[in-house]
């Protein structure tokens, strides 16, 4: 019969720490965005996200809004960036955390954080830069937190911004992940 307890007390311990533990996967769909004579980027972006392609006026730059298509609003933002001269190398390491480190500093005045960590991560395609800051007092509709970094993808430099608020750090990871999944392609969109 102890045993019969010790037995029953496992399997409640284990199932208590899987409840406690949160487990997030979101579905992903493999998705190519056009980037204007530069080939496409291609993410495994989750299902529950739409996004919107903006060129700006001069055809320089595209920008890749992801937002939620229901729930709580999030933004996530990235802007591929292509060489101006062809066959120009992409910036080495310590100049994508000198650039990082930059914007850090240049809000760290308006952030909650009296110091701001600069992050690495590893995607398929390169390493790459971040940091996460709070608003101490947003206003009505504005996000509470924002995470901004840059990642070298192929020929491209991808700077990104994750706009969230309270009990959001998922949007963070999967924006993340989504992020280490790109990859460049000088062909056309399928």
């Amino acid at each position: 019969m102890i045993k019969s307890y010790r037995l029953l007390g496992a399997i409640l311990f284990v199932l208590i720490c899987m409840a406690g533990t949160p487990v997030h996967a979101a579905d992903t769909a493999d998705r190519q965005y056009a980037l204007t004579d530069h080939g496409r980027l291609q993410l495994q972006v989750p299902t529950l996200w739409k996004e919107e392609l903006e060129q700006d006026r001069d055809r320089l730059f595209q920008t890749i809004v992801f937002t939620s298509k229901s729930g709580a609003p999030f933004g996530v933002v990235l802007t591929p960036l292509w060489p101006t001269e062809k066959d120009a190398p992409n910036p080495d390491r310590e100049a994508l955390q000198r650039l990082v480190q930059r914007a850090a500093e240049q809000v760290r005045l308006l952030a909650a954080e009296k110091t701001i960590e600069i992050l690495e991560f590893e995607g398929t395609a390169g390493v790459g830069y971040y940091f996460s800051v709070t608003d101490p007092a947003p206003k009505p509709g504005d996000y509470k937190h924002m995470t901004q970094g840059i990642l070298p993808v192929g020929v491209l430099l991808v700077p990104f911004t994750i706009y969230t608020n309270d009990g959001q750090q998922d949007i963070v990871t999967d924006a993340l992940t989504m992020l280490k999944s790109a990859s460049h392609s000088d062909g056309k969109v399928n």
